[in-house]
């Protein structure tokens, strides 16, 4: 049985801090897929990710256009995808997707849905839901393949 924690956020500030204290929980190569509609918090989880790890959050943003950004400081590092704009999935390989899966650092992937087979196992799926114009269902789940 898949054991799934679900989590009602009221404000983007509550997803910040449930990232971030989850984030503690992550270490290198952790892979960690968010799945959910634009504008659902998927980015303001990232933030709170990057808190975490001790990186500036300001720094975090979307890279949909770039397909990936990196953030690094003091050994620790946070590889934010986008995949919303990626049509074929040969584009994950030509900016080098299983090299950042194999590098010290934890892998967010926002659309990540779009790399079902590129996927490293187990990875962890935060599946975001939008309520109404400031609440959000989040669930989070081990995905072991």
């Amino acid at each position: 049985m898949t054991k799934v924690l679900s989590i009602t956020s009221h404000s983007e500030e509550e997803t910040l801090g449930l990232a971030e204290k989850l984030g503690l929980f992550f270490k290198g190569n952790d892979t960690i897929v968010l799945t959910g509609p634009m504008g659902a918090g998927k980015t303001a989880f990232v933030r709170g990710l990057a808190r975490a790890l001790k990186l500036d959050s300001n720094m975090v943003n979307s890279p949909t256009y770039t397909i990936v950004n990196e953030y690094k400081s003091g050994g620790k590092a946070l590889f934010h995808f986008d995949l919303y704009r990626v049509e074929q999935l040969s584009e994950l390989v030509e900016i080098g997707w299983d090299d950042y899966l194999s590098r010290d650092g934890v892998v967010v992937v926002e659309w990540g849905e779009k790399a079902k087979g590129y996927l490293p196992y187990p990875h962890y799926q935060a599946d975001f839901s939008i309520v109404d114009e400031t609440t959000r269902e989040i669930a989070v789940e081990v995905i072991s393949g």
